[in-house]
């Protein structure tokens, strides 16, 4: 019989199993064939699988490793992002000021333009209507000057000669000069 029958047979599992005599011998073989394949499974089977699993350890430590330098240049980049962010923020409202600045600088122009020359032009009307009215007394004068000696040659019946009305003229204006 066999080992394997002798356990099935006693029940196996028991103390007295290990002092079988039959069984002994094969639990000491089982002993010295797994002791001697012991460095072979060191070598070809335990041996690979623990340096697969350094080498996995040193691969998952290294992408550990480069997992939190990208986190920190993640970081890095957001914090240089939003200070970039917010420069141009400042950038914009200082350029938005001094737009806003020039154009009240340039409405201020415009408008001290427009009053110029609202008042050249304001001016020059009061010019034209200054000679206007010089031009408009000048003709009255004559006319004035005219009519008189027409009223005058009727009244005293002679004629007055164009040196008379010159001088009456002259006399008149004169009068009329002082007066204004």
């Amino acid at each position: 019989m066999t080992h394997i029958s002798l356990l099935l047979s006693s029940g196996g599992n028991t103390l007295s199993d290990l002092f079988n005599p039959a069984l002994a011998a094969s639990y000491v073989w089982t002993l010295l064939i797994f002791l001697a394949s012991l460095p072979l499974l060191w070598k070809f089977v335990f041996g690979p699988i623990t340096r697969s699993m350094e080498d996995r350890e040193t691969k998952v430590r290294g992408a550990a490793a480069a997992a939190e330098q990208a986190r920190a240049e993640t970081e890095q980049l957001r914090a240089s992002v939003k200070q970039e962010l917010e420069g141009a923020r400042q950038e914009a409202a200082k350029a938005l000021a001094e737009a806003k600045k020039r154009a009240a600088e340039r409405e201020q122009e415009l408008m001290a333009a427009a009053k110029a020359e609202s008042e050249k032009e304001r001016q020059r009307a009061r010019a034209e209507i200054d000679q206007a009215v010089r031009n408009a007394r000048e003709m009255l004068r004559r006319e004035a000057v005219t009519l008189a000696v027409q009223i005058g040659e009727r009244v005293i019946q002679r004629e007055f000669s164009a040196a008379d009305q010159q001088r009456l003229l002259a006399e008149f204006e004169k009068s009329a000069g002082s007066k204004n």
